[in-house]
């Protein structure tokens, strides 16, 4: 079906309802103008149209088919026609993509911030882009880096491209209209978009001013988890991701400036012309985005509470067999109907390091102040857990309380087996709750040795079990 490409990119031409393709690590087709997919090859000598055939590659040429990807774009000027690229001026000092000592710390305290104020000044995504903390090197194709944005305006006449690791990105204030190489995508606070290593893209703010929250992974690529013993459904349904369909512009663009990420650091290329010109493409390399109010969660139905594990979205596996480089995990609305069970998250301690982050809503472990749009960062072995009024409101229900249902809640977390180091604008910042750790301190001893204590005596006069209970 042909489709009027559209002239400009500044978010005011963005249609009210966009066509989407279903499914998850499909290899999917789409061409705006009927006939511009070849239709026996990928790279004939005369492309339809005079288009220009174009490969992005996911992973290597050789990786096994059942992890390989790669889309095919066919497009009316080639990407390369660009400038040398050169340093962006003014350098972006807050993206981190290698971490160490150098430019990063440890730091094993229990962290939480509040959500940060919208910039004054006009502000884009990408400079409203700042890493919190990760862990490895994209130079060494190993390791993820978590960011945050907070963003006043929409980009203008350039493109981002992320050389480094794929995006995954939760709005949690402001809709996002995002223009890539293989169409558009809307993605509102809910929702949830991957932007994988090397597209182009740029981000438009239709409803003003936007805030949220990013996983960067480096080296590998976002899969469905397993489901083990679930059976063949639950979790995130494949055909609820949702691929863009093939648009384009062909136009004038004097000026226009690709940014690209490359090892944390931006570098900036000018063309005439707007990447968004890929006409057709086919593939399953591709960018995709999924609403998680979809997601169909399991609980325990009898006693005990299970695992965060269950409610993972997406995960980044490692090489070991059930470790995630980085894991998407959320705690959406749900029954809680355990018996004789503490029924909010347990008290822990993690070898894995959590980041946490609030859509809306609150979030059951905690009574007061983690708030939309703030976060949490627990890391490997650092005790955490239920705050002190959380605890003693349930404790107080006792056994009594009845099937309760959360409602109205959207809370996540990005889990790494990697041990994440946290930049220095983190820990200074003026959002950060210094006093966080007060949350816990009020949990007082409820131990009593009494009990105890008179059975030990009664076993040691030999008296007998019924005896014992009696005098208890």
């Amino acid at each position: 079906m042909e489709k009027p490409a559209v002239l400009k990119t500044d978010g005011s031409d963005f249609p009210d309802v966009l066509d989407y393709q279903s499914g998850f690590g499909n290899h999917f087709s789409s061409e705006a103008i009927s006939g511009a997919l070849p239709p026996d090859q990928n790279s004939p000598l005369i492309c339809p149209f005079g288009l220009y055939a174009e490969q992005i590659s996911g992973t290597s040429f050789t990786a096994p088919r059942k992890l390989n990807q790669r889309s095919w774009l066919y497009r009316v000027k080639p990407s390369v026609t660009h400038e040398p690229f050169k340093p962006r001026v003014p350098a972006h000092e807050k993206l981190v993509s290698e971490f160490d000592r150098s430019n990063t710390s440890a730091n094993p305290t229990q962290l939480r911030w509040k959500p940060v104020d919208i910039p004054d000044s006009p502000t884009d995504f990408i400079d409203g882009l700042y890493t919190m903390c990760g862990a490895g090197s994209s130079f060494l194709r190993h390791g993820y880096a978590i960011h945050m944005y907070a963003a006043s305006k929409s980009m203008n006449n350039c493109a981002f491209c992320n050389a480094d690791g794929d995006f995954l990105i939760v709005p949690q204030k402001g809709k996002l209209w995002i223009t890539t190489e293989c169409g558009m995508l809307q993605v509102s606070p809910g929702e949830i978009v991957v932007l994988p290593q090397g597209f182009r893209f740029a981000v438009d703010l239709p409803d003003g001013p936007a805030r949220g929250y990013v996983a960067e992974i480096f080296g590998t690529h976002f899969q469905l988890p397993d489901l083990g013993p679930i059976g063949a459904n639950g979790l995130a349904a494949p055909r609820d991701f949702l691929v863009p369909t093939a648009w384009f512009e062909d136009a004038s663009r004097p000026g226009f400036t690709i940014v690209q990420k490359f090892g944390g650091e931006l570098f900036t290329a000018k063309q005439d012309f707007s990447p968004f010109n890929v006409v057709a493409w086919h593939g399953n390399y591709v960018p995709y985005k999924y609403d998680l109010s979809k997601f169909c969660p399991y609980n325990t139905v009898l006693l005990d509470h299970g695992d965060p594990s269950i409610n993972t979205v997406l995960t980044a596996p490692t090489d070991k067999p059930g470790v995630a480089l980085l894991d998407f995990v959320i705690f959406p609305p749900r029954w809680l109907v355990a018996e004789h069970t503490f029924r909010p998250p347990y008290y822990h301690r993690n070898c894995m390091s959590e980041f946490m982050g609030l859509v809306y809503g609150g979030y059951e472990a905690k009574a007061d102040g983690f708030l939309p749009g703030g976060a949490s960062l627990h890391s490997c072995m650092t005790p955490h857990g239920p705050d002190t009024k959380t605890y003693e409101a349930t404790v107080t229900q006792g056994n009594e309380a009845g099937p309760c249902k959360i409602t109205g809640t959207m809370a996540f977390m990005f889990e790494s087996c990697l041990i994440p180091r946290i930049c220095p604008w983190a820990l200074e910042s003026p959002f950060l709750d210094n006093d966080y750790y007060q949350c816990w301190i009020g949990l007082k001893s409820h131990f009593s040795s009494k009990e105890m204590n008179v059975k030990i005596n009664n076993l040691r006069n030999g008296a007998d079990e019924n005896r014992i209970e009696d005098s208890v």
